[in-house]
């Protein structure tokens, strides 16, 4: 859906998604293709992202709010069943993948709180404290403060001012191609 939603806003001119993540949310749509491509390719693949930046953190923010909001549709459209392919399925396969234990959630479920939870316990595990919310403070803070933050915290020193790149036509199907594969492979 993130994918399709940014190619429609390229393509079609369609109205831009806001996913509630303004780090995200404020790029255009071959900026947000670009973190997304490379998000999936250090959550699915083998790659890293360095260095660490306020950009990538929100970008891992927005899918979960994605998903999030995937499962809640789900869940109002009594779209359940017993596909290996629904939201709430891949929630209950993440979870079971990261703690190693069964999870007592079905994909079945209709609880909501209960998805919303184990959605955030998922993220939480992943990002951890949300650094880039708390840094917004700092953002066009006196510099000596800001420094200190990110020092205090292990974050590089580009971690509030990195920005991704604008993308040609062939760079942006590139990242679409390569979000893709790593999706559906």
């Amino acid at each position: 859906m993130m994918v399709d939603d940014h190619v429609a806003e390229l393509r079609d001119g369609e109205q831009a998604w806001a996913y509630g993540v303004e780090w995200f949310d404020q790029w255009d749509a071959g900026q947000r293709l670009w973190l997304l491509e490379r998000v999936t390719s250090a959550l699915l693949g083998r790659e890293t992202i360095e260095p660490s930046a306020a950009m990538f953190d929100a970008t891992v923010d927005a899918i979960f709010y994605e998903v999030n909001d995937l499962v809640r549709m789900e869940i109002e459209q009594d779209a359940a069943d017993d596909s290996e392919r629904s939201w709430r399925q891949s929630v209950i396969d993440a979870l079971e993948c990261q703690t190693d234990r069964l999870s007592i959630l079905t994909a079945d479920g209709v609880d909501q709180l209960a998805w919303q939870t184990t959605i955030t316990q998922i993220a939480d595990a992943i990002l951890g404290i949300r650094l880039y919310q708390r840094a917004e403070a700092f953002r066009d803070a006196d510099y000596e403060k800001t420094e200190s933050f990110l020092r205090d915290r292990g974050l590089p020193e580009t971690y509030l001012t990195l920005i991704p790149p604008l993308r040609t036509v062939d760079q942006t199907q590139w990242s679409i191609d390569r979000i893709q594969a790593y999706v559906f492979a």
